[in-house]
């Protein structure tokens, strides 16, 4: 997409995106709709302390490991391997969940249809919650447990061909965690390179650091402060529990002096009535500008991580296929429409 070729390059284009989803419209009207995604975000942090996730089954294919941090802290991080697979790409996923919840067996169902349906290894990571481990903890821990797997030794013995590929991604507060990471490992120059990022609804700014050339388009944050799921309360909560130096590189991408210059490939998706939607569209359309390939998917009408509470939507099935197909552009394969079918039916299964 060129730059003269963006539909998003007006004020009046990016707020039709709120514009309710039909389909999700008459889910509403018939007051069928996920308790969850009207539920204040703080409720959610307790529910989440209160009922955290269970470990998940242990397969052959599937197993957990414990990885080190640099003070001493040992995280727990999730392999998903094909039965088949010797050795193949590596695809590191990040849970969301505003840096206070989450788990990363939340991306265990898209993880078995990846790994699935392109023969990769797929590891999801955890890092230390906020409000109890506030910034940088997370983005440190990130680090910490992507260079661990890496490592030629490590590497080895999970089955892992890095020249095959080597892809990280996350939703929400992952995809931010996963563009700092990136933009950092790309700026050192660190090797491996990173071959592709998948940005999912991704938090990049603050009203501090907008670029001021594009703080007119960045109108999301008041256009959708009464949004479902993610809205200005939960905003400011996320704010003060994760309490961040909001001109640091581990913050946002966009901190880094060496910003968007060298990046790999980047697949980003947005939802129309995220707070966090401009986030997504401006730091696309940055990207390009500086020469980096993008892949921009955009879901109108629906609110923050919209495909995860109104799964039968008919926009939220795209939204599932858009990411088994971006992974495939990140990782340079195809499949046919049989085996995307039945990886979908794999990535809407309970994780």
């Amino acid at each position: 997409m060129s730059v003269q070729e963006d539909p998003y390059s007006s004020v009046e284009a990016i707020r039709e995106l709120a514009n309710t989803d039909p389909d999700l419209a008459k889910i509403l009207k018939d007051d069928s709709t996920d308790t969850m995604a009207s539920t204040p975000f703080e409720a959610m942090v307790q529910m989440f302390r209160e009922h955290p996730s269970p470990p998940g089954q242990q397969l052959r294919t599937e197993w957990s490991r414990y990885v080190k941090m640099r003070d001493g802290h040992s995280h727990e991080i999730r392999v998903y391997k094909p039965n088949d697979l010797a050795e193949g790409p590596l695809v590191v996923l990040l849970h969301g969940g505003g840096f206070c919840i989450g788990h990363y067996s939340h991306l265990g169902s898209y993880s078995r249809a990846i790994a699935s349906l392109y023969g990769v290894t797929v590891v999801n990571i955890s890092y230390r919650l906020a409000p109890e481990f506030k910034f940088p903890t997370a983005p440190h821990d990130v680090w910490d447990s992507i260079t661990w797997l890496v490592k030629p030794e490590n590497a080895k013995e999970l089955g892992i061909d890095l020249s095959k590929g080597f892809i990280v991604g996350g939703m929400s507060a992952g995809a931010n965690l996963s563009a700092v990471f990136a933009q950092q490992w790309v700026s050192m120059a660190q090797s491996p390179p990173i071959s592709g990022l998948w940005l999912n609804i991704p938090l990049i700014f603050v009203h501090e650091i907008v670029p001021d050339d594009q703080r007119e388009l960045w109108v999301a944050r008041e256009q959708n402060a009464s949004a479902m799921v993610i809205n200005k309360e939960s905003m400011e909560f996320i704010r003060s529990a994760y309490n961040p130096d909001i001109t640091s590189p581990d913050f946002s991408p966009f901190n880094h002096p060496g910003a968007h210059t060298g990046l790999p490939p980047t697949h980003i998706q947005v939802c129309g009535q995220d707070p966090l939607r401009d986030d997504g569209l401006i730091y696309e359309r940055i990207l390009r500008k500086h020469g980096v390939r993008t892949k921009l998917d955009v879901y109108p009408g629906i609110p923050h991580a919209g495909a995860f509470f109104f799964p039968t939507l008919p926009i939220a099935v795209k939204h599932n296929m858009d990411v088994l197909k971006g992974f495939g552009w990140l990782l340079g394969k195809d499949a046919s429409e049989k085996q995307y079918q039945l990886a979908l039916e794999t990535m809407t299964m309970p994780a």
